[in-house]
Parts: structure tokens; C-alpha cells; sequence
């Protein structure tokens, strides 16, 4: 297997990086609306945008995304206030690459993961971001994570 991009390695464990791009990129538009809210007076908007950018910023730690091969699972983390979600890799249905377009132009990437949860299909995201190149590289990353350890007798 090849150097990871998007994960790091801690034994049987693999911890996807933090996607700074994207994140950074909404925060500091929401910063940009707040600094607009001083400029025309207008404090409501500096403090609604203030608030947004903050929660944004502090999204970015907040979210985890682990393939555990030892349990045989994905645990994710995403949103705020939102729990970890356990998927057992038998749950585990497929990757969903979702592209929102306005106008022609490609404002949003995400990558879902689809699982069965007590009978019913269930999507939880995985990452997103503007290419639709970096989400596809993401899940043949972890396809080749699984894919790898599956034969290896490790599992």
C-alpha cells in the first residue's frame, strides 16, 4: 500500500486528517459578513455571522472519522453536538459522491457513507469539499485501506 494522504496510521487504526480547505474557506466568509456588519453599522449581523464563524472553525475539531479494523468498524463524528456513529463494516453498503452545481459551476462535493442500521439504509458524511477528484480519491484511499487488510489475514 502507498503512502496515505488522507489518513494517518496508529496501529490497527486509521484517523482520517482534517480537511482544512473547505471549512476555512465558509469561516472565513461568515468572518467576512461579520466585519461587514461593523463596516455598515449594523451589530445583529456582526454578531449572527461572528457566532457562525466561530461554530465553523471549531467544527473542525469536533469532527472524526476512524476506520478501526481491530472492531471492524467506521466511527464518525460530525457536527458540533452530534455523538459518534459506530458502523460495522457488515453494515457497510457503499460510497455515495454527491456534486451540487449552481449556474454550471461546482459549489459543493460530499462524500457519504451508506449503511444498514436495523433494517433501513441510513447516509452519514464522510468529508466534502469542491472536487469531485479529491472525494474519489478519498474513497479508493479507503477502499485500498479495506481492501488491503482483508486479505492480509489481519481481519
Amino acid at each position: 500500500m502507498e503512502q496515505l494522504k488522507y489518513f494517518t496510521r496508529e496501529g490497527n487504526k486509521y484517523v482520517m486528517k482534517r480537511e482544512l480547505g473547505f471549512v476555512l474557506l465558509i469561516s472565513l466568509g461568515l468572518a467576512a459578513f461579520a466585519v461587514g456588519g461593523i463596516w455598515i453599522n449594523n451589530m445583529p449581523m456582526f454578531w449572527i455571522f461572528g457566532v457562525l464563524s466561530i461554530c465553523c472553525i471549531i467544527s473542525i475539531w469536533s469532527k472524526q472519522v476512524i476506520l478501526d479494523l481491530d472492531t471492524r468498524e467506521f466511527i464518525v463524528k460530525v457536527g458540533l453536538i452530534g455523538k459518534p456513529v459506530t458502523i460495522p463494516l457488515n453494515d457497510f453498503q457503499n460510497f455515495e459522491l454527491v456534486r451540487m452545481k449552481q449556474l454550471f459551476i461546482t459549489i459543493n462535493t460530499s462524500l457519504n457513507v451508506n449503511y444498514l442500521k436495523v433494517g433501513k439504509e441510513k447516509s452519514i458524511l464522510i468529508a466534502q469539499g469542491f472536487t469531485t477528484r479529491a472525494m474519489q480519491n478519498l474513497a479508493n484511499e479507503i477502499d485500498e485501506i479495506l481492501n488491503s487488510h482483508e486479505h492480509s489475514g489481519k481481519i
